[in-house]
């Protein structure tokens, strides 16, 4: 028999560490004051979209055999370099079109340069010979 009481005393204080770990009335009436009514739950509920309204939204999405469709129409990765390739090409012969009309307008520039200081030279030249003849004429 005292075996026996010693074993309930030992089942009673493992049961008394549980009932510890266990919430209080008032505390499961506190959480449950804290969920949502079934009001509530019926709101947010009949916001959600119908299984009619997402049918409606899911046919106007493209289907596999579309999107395939559209994504054939795209450029491979092949046709994209070689395209870049032709590109690169035509602005390098763009670029040298371009680096031998400059060199032909500097060559222009230049020599127009040249002409001008010669005619500059020449003119000052006409100027300081027409001063000197005027002196001339003067000192008589």
């Amino acid at each position: 028999m005292e075996e026996v009481l010693q074993d309930v005393d030992r089942r009673l204080g493992r049961i008394e560490q549980i009932l510890r770990t266990l919430a209080t009335k008032e505390e499961l009436r506190q959480e449950v004051a804290r969920l949502a009514t079934k009001e509530e739950l019926r709101q947010e509920v009949a916001r959600l979209a119908t299984k009619e309204e997402l049918r409606q939204e899911v046919a106007r999405l493209a289907t596999k055999e579309e999107l395939r469709q559209e994504v054939a129409r795209l450029a491979t990765k092949e046709e994209l370099l070689a395209e870049g390739e032709r590109t690169r090409a035509h602005f390098n012969a763009v670029a040298e079109r371009l680096e031998a009309q400059l060199r032909i307008l500097a060559e222009a520039v230049l020599s127009l340069t040249r002409q001008f200081d010669e005619f500059k030279a020449e003119t000052n030249a006409k100027f300081a010979e027409m001063d000197l003849r005027l002196a001339q004429l003067e000192a008589r």
